[in-house]
């Protein structure tokens, strides 16, 4: 007779015979209260910025105090602010080259921000403050303008002083307010056994399949890749850790029983990750940034490689309970035939702990001198997943520091985290910040801090989105910055990566409302299906995988170790330490095919209760078994007592 057996689980947010989950935290924390406008650290670099500026200020009028010539005083106004020196010129060219000076100084801007190029600002206010030196030679300035230019300047710096003491005692208000409503909401995390969700659907599928012919090319072949964006959201190594985290997930949430090529494209997926067309950006930027030359790319910051690469690693080394990488040189990052540098997956994550010293923030930047807090809890979850599947101690160097930094230093009076900070200087962009780069980091709170994920979801969603009367999200987007920028990898609509990120969170957190209304508001806009497509975790599955790891019966029971990639779509499979439950879709036209079978009891009797097939696991545990696809076909292997 067939062993006992019943349908492995297929819900995981209600699963068979479970009672009410525990709340992983009794109540959501208040914001806490904001003394001063910044933090220690943050306050001390700018207290060193705003000293620069104004010697800065003082060296640019000196030229008028001392009544140095004319060329002298364009050369000093240009210094205080781009463009002045023309504007002292004047005749009807002064304010166009004035305009031309403030445009070329905002683009810089945003070079430095999206390079790391430091040296771009200074280089461009010093070079158009030659060229008005040059340009007014030989004439006179425009007297009136020795005066009222540098009382503009020192004007414009007092009134944005005085604005951010507005928006300050603004921020401590709301947050005072939010606390009233935080503190009384419902916590929505909760602790929930790690079962498999379904199978994919069809608009998972297709995403699926997208992924894997790009994985499962050779590993040197960029076939299909975007080769358009060195160094922003389009860049190889936001593809290829995009795809890494997919199909972890996905294995983690609905493919726990399987290996064969999902575990081959993901280990293809990590070897692309530290080929040199993935990190070759880091020696100019390295180079402009931080005054070096540098081929190793992650011995000196660049955490939005070491970190999410070590993200990658956690959550295949999780799913997939394999860890190829372990082994020293196993992550060689080599530049060319003579220099190379060799990593495991845990001397790897020593260069991460050892950038998150040489900061006093205990952060550390991605590109040169800009520090990210989505990706400084990427990093932190990356040395998470480390500790737990190897019982190392990375978080306990590091831990203290990070979490002081984040209470201190990046959250605002109002709750919200800074996205963007100048490492050197202090000051940060605020329009990074908003529903995009805030939901971000959402999944990588719940791992080690739920209580700050759930009252940072809390305030998202009071400033920035709801559940519309017909189901729809409304969503409210920064007019600049993250929020309206084009994703890279999908289309030219401009709201769908801060979509994409709040249905990621919504996903980790457990808020069905805001799940279905945001599923719903992207199939309508761009498509049936393509949240779907973008859907590869659960409730809990980034906290689950750092914290649970595998279940018992998912460690050891059996698995398809091996099928045919296009031949077999497996989109389905799952154990539950004994019996084995797959779905698997022919990859173009119905046929026979074969997947091999492992982890079974070695010399044991199963039964395919499709067909009514019986076989007998070799001495090893294996075996191959052939199955007829005419379609979505389910396989359910059991053992026979």
């Amino acid at each position: 007779m067939d062993g006992a057996h019943r349908p492995i689980e297929e819900n995981a947010d209600n699963p068979s015979g479970a009672g009410e989950p525990r709340r992983l935290i009794d109540r959501i924390p208040a914001i806490p209260e904001r003394k001063s406008l910044h933090g220690p650290l943050t306050a001390r670099r700018l207290r060193r910025f705003y000293a620069f500026l104004a010697l800065e200020f003082l060296l640019g009028i000196s030229p008028i105090l001392l009544g140095m010539s004319t060329q002298w005083k364009a050369f000093g106004l240009g210094m205080i602010f781009p463009g002045a020196g023309f504007l002292y010129a004047g005749g009807i060219a002064g304010p166009l080259f004035a305009a031309l000076s403030v445009a070329a100084f905002t683009v810089i801007m945003f070079i430095w921000w999206a390079r790391g190029v430091i040296v771009g600002p200074p280089g461009v206010l010093l070079g158009t403050a030659l060229l008005s030196a040059a340009w007014i030679e030989g004439k006179q300035g425009v007297s009136w303008m020795e005066t009222a230019l540098p009382v503009a300047v020192a004007a414009l710096h007092l009134y944005l002083a005085y604005g951010r003491r507005q928006e300050f005692a603004a921020a401590k208000a709301r947050g005072a307010a939010l606390n009233e409503v935080i503190t009384k909401a419902e916590p929505l995390l909760r602790d929930y056994p790690v079962v498999a969700a379904e199978e994919m659907p069809a608009g998972q599928i297709g995403e699926y399949r997208r992924m894997l012919d790009l994985a499962l090319q050779p590993v040197d072949s960029w076939n299909g890749f975007s080769m358009d964006d060195t160094w922003q959201d389009g860049a190889l190594r936001y593809q290829i850790c995009t795809m890494s985290w997919n199909l972890a997930l996905g294995q983690y949430t609905q493919l726990p029983a399987f290996h064969g090529y999902l575990n081959t494209a993901q280990e293809n997926l990590i070897h692309k990750h530290i080929d040199r067309n993935t990190w070759n950006y880091w020696y100019w930027e390295s180079l402009w940034g931080n005054f070096q030359l540098e081929k190793n790319p992650v011995t000196t910051d660049n955490i939005m490689l070491s970190g999410f690469l070590g993200v990658s690693l956690g959550m295949f080394e999780t799913a997939s309970g394999t860890s190829p990488f372990k082994a020293p040189g196993a992550l060689t990052f080599r530049w060319d035939e003579n220099t190379a540098f060799p990593y495991s997956h845990e001397t790897l994550m020593e260069e991460v702990v050892k950038n998150y010293k040489r900061y006093d923030y205990g952060w550390f930047p991605c590109e040169p001198r800009w520090i990210y807090s989505m990706c400084n809890l990427v990093g932190r979850t990356a040395l998470a997943f480390h500790d737990a599947r190897h019982n190392t101690h990375f978080i306990d160097a590091v831990g203290d520091r990070f979490e002081r930094t984040m209470e201190e230093e990046m959250m605002l009076a109002d709750g919200r985290i800074k996205v963007c900070t100048s490492s050197p200087f202090g000051f940060q962009v605020p329009s990074l910040s908003g529903l995009f780069g805030e939901t971000w980091g959402i999944r990588f709170l719940t791992p080690h801090a739920p209580e700050q994920a759930e009252r940072l979801w809390q305030i998202l969603k009071n400033d920035y989105i709801s559940v519309k009367p017909d189901g729809q999200l409304d969503f409210k987007l920064l007019p600049l910055g993250w929020d309206t920028r084009k994703p890279a990898d999908f289309s030219k609509w401009p709201e769908l990566n801060p979509l994409i990120m709040t249905l990621w969170a919504a996903l980790e957190m457990g808020d069905e409302p805001i799940i279905n209304a945001t599923t719903r508001t992207i199939d309508q806009r761009y498509g049936e299906g393509l949240a779907a497509s973008m859907t590869w975790s659960r409730r809990n599955t980034v906290r689950d995988m750092v914290n649970k790891g595998l279940p018992e019966a998912w460690a050891k029971g059996p698995i398809i170790e091996k099928a045919v990639y296009p031949e077999a779509i497996i989109t389905r499979a799952v154990t539950d330490g004994q019996a084995l439950e797959a779905v698997i879709h022919p990859g173009a036209q119905g046929g026979k095919t074969s997947i091999g079978l492992s982890r079974l009891k070695p010399g044991g009797n199963y039964r395919l209760l499709q067909t009514g097939e019986q076989f007998t696991a070799s001495t090893d545990g294996r075996h191959q078994l052939d199955i007829i696809l005419p379609g979505r076909t389910e396989i359910h292997i059991v053992p026979v007592v």
